[in-house]
């Protein structure tokens, strides 16, 4: 199978994925009542098949936002593109992917720092 294939069937079915999870989760909480009885959320939570969906759910949006900013790059950080707007700003294509690629390593870290760090060590 072709990378580009291959990438957007994994897109696709991450998608998937996320919207089942987030399905699940607010038809969930629209048919409990979470509100009155919160040791029912904590119950819902803590059991085995909801750690595990939602370990999937983590993984696949890692994934799908991963390869959505990997078509933002491609598409409209390429030479090409870039030489539709400007002739000087196609030169420094390389330059304005190696910035972005830093801008989302960055937010990456920050946010996995501030999201999974900071709630384990807190």
């Amino acid at each position: 199978m072709v990378m580009g294939t291959s990438m957007w069937y994994i897109q696709r079915f991450t998608s998937i994925i996320i919207l089942a999870y987030v399905l699940f989760m607010l038809f969930s909480y629209l048919a409990k009542s979470y509100s009155e009885n919160p040791l029912l959320w904590v119950n819902d939570i803590s059991s085995m098949p909801i750690k595990v969906f939602t370990i999937l759910f983590v993984v696949s949006l890692f994934t799908h936002s991963l390869l959505g900013l990997k078509a933002v790059e491609d598409d409209y950080l390429s030479k090409r593109t870039l030489g539709f707007v400007s002739l000087y700003l196609a030169q420094y294509a390389q330059i304005f992917r190696f910035i972005y690629r830093f801008f989302v390593a960055l937010v990456i870290f920050v946010l996995t720092y501030v999201l999974i760090f900071n709630y384990i060590v807190s």
